[in-house]
């Protein structure tokens, strides 16, 4: 039910937010919002990436894979955090096709990574930012870390040769930070581009390669013959993270202080500890399952 963008409020302050999840009892994400994130000429975007998670031949393991061609999602509207319209901050497609500008910048609001990288390259020089060898890296090492986080609870009853597709989205702060925002258990695969026509079909396809065809044929097909990279083995290193590039949080990291940080600001010459900041923008979906 939360899919799509249904669901999604964003609010200013805690209070509002403990208004909002006190009113039902239903089980709620809350997420801090990033002020200050990347954006794509005055637009916000997020990246949106696929996953895909196979049950070994005896149903006791899982392995994930991270498809290598991603996109993005771009707003219609110039970004903002004076306005709370959803098609300012919200990458969904079911939101940004009700816009009047949908499509006006980009073929169904969608950019592919060599598109990307192109903007990198001529609007951040200075910074020499690699989409494919800085970016994408971080992606799949957050997406190999969240299905490390519940392969427990992906495939409870053992069940043999049983895979899905996940589709994760992920934001780039002003610091070339990357976020993992939500992984989607159906996620969209409408070919409303001529680069998703192309992008989409070949994913699923060499999905099935992996799965389907090596059960059906019995001939196993090797990820290197396909674009999805192994990124977590039950089997191998199943406790080791992947995300090695990430910050450890200190003790007694408190959300505002966090939120700083996502702001993107630097602290005061000669000071060490971080100022909150002046306030605090938080996100609340609502979950479709009760507690």
């Amino acid at each position: 039910w939360a899919n799509r963008g249904c669901g999604i409020r964003i609010y200013k302050s805690v209070e509002d937010v403990r208004a909002r999840v006190d009113s039902k009892e239903r089980s709620w994400a809350i997420q801090k919002y990033i002020e200050r994130p990347l954006l794509i000429h005055h637009r916000k975007f997020d990246i949106r990436a696929y996953c895909l998670v196979i049950a070994t031949q005896q149903g006791q393991g899982l392995r994930a894979l991270g498809y290598r061609d991603a996109y993005l999602r771009t707003c219609s509207s110039s970004y903002t955090t004076k306005s709370l319209d959803r098609m300012v901050h919200l990458n969904n497609d079911a939101v940004q096709k009700q816009g009047e500008e949908y499509g006006k910048f980009e073929s169904g609001n969608k950019l592919s990574l060599e598109e990307f990288q192109k903007f990198l390259d001529e609007h951040h020089q200075v910074r020499k930012i690699s989409v494919r060898d800085d970016l994408m890296p971080k992606c799949h090492s957050l997406m190999g870390d969240a299905i490390r986080s519940a392969a427990s609870k992906l495939n409870p009853r053992k069940i043999k040769h049983c895979f899905e597709v996940f589709g994760f989205d992920f934001m780039v702060d002003s610091d070339f930070r990357v976020w993992l925002i939500e992984c989607n258990a159906n996620p969209c695969l409408d070919l409303c581009s001529a680069y998703l026509a192309h992008l989409i079909p070949s994913m699923l396809d060499q999905a099935l390669r992996l799965t389907v065809d090596s059960f059906v044929d019995g001939e196993e097909c090797s990820p290197e013959d396909t674009k999805w990279d192994l990124l977590y083995d039950s089997e191998e290193a199943p406790n080791s993270m992947s995300s090695t590039w990430m910050e450890e949080l200190p003790l007694g990291f408190t959300l505002p202080m966090l939120g700083t940080q996502i702001l993107g600001r630097k602290p005061k010459k000669g000071t060490k500890k971080m100022a909150a900041p002046p306030r605090e923008t938080a996100l609340a979906e609502e979950d479709a399952k009760a507690p």
